[in-house]
């Protein structure tokens, strides 16, 4: 009886063994893909420090005209490089998570230089990245 008991367990923990195996493999590839940064598919780490290779219309992207973006093209506002992809707001509530209102558009939030792209520093007492 304890052989029979033994192999139901063995047979029983090899689907949640597997299953937690694709688990771990699909949760890597959505990562490695640029998902783990991702707040609700509208903002990316590589939108945020690599704006020029950046071309899915994700905030941050470099634009000419709003069908460019997910959102709208910042082209009116000097430190938006001449056209980057955002969002229009009103207060932080209006912008994804890792960004934040100012000059009625949405950019991505700072403590300092380092986190936001090269070109870029982190202005307004250090809580955006805005370009020169």
């Amino acid at each position: 009886m304890q052989e029979n008991e033994r192999s139901c367990r063995t047979r029983s923990a090899v689907p949640v063994a597997s299953g937690c195996i694709g688990l771990v493999v699909a949760m890597t590839l959505l990562w490695a893909c640029g998902g783990g940064g991702d707040d609700d598919g509208l903002t990316s780490d590589m939108c945020r420090f690599e704006p020029e290779n950046c071309s899915e219309g994700r905030a941050g992207a470099f634009c000419e005209r709003d069908a460019d973006c997910q959102g709208i093209c910042c082209t009116d506002d000097g430190n938006c490089a001449g056209g980057m992809c955002t969002f229009g707001c009103r207060d932080d509530r209006d912008c994804p998570v890792d960004m934040a209102c100012e000059h009625d558009v949405c950019f991505y939030t700072c403590r300092d230089d380092l986190d936001c792209a090269q070109g870029m520093s982190c202005e307004h007492g250090g809580t955006i990245c805005e370009w020169p």
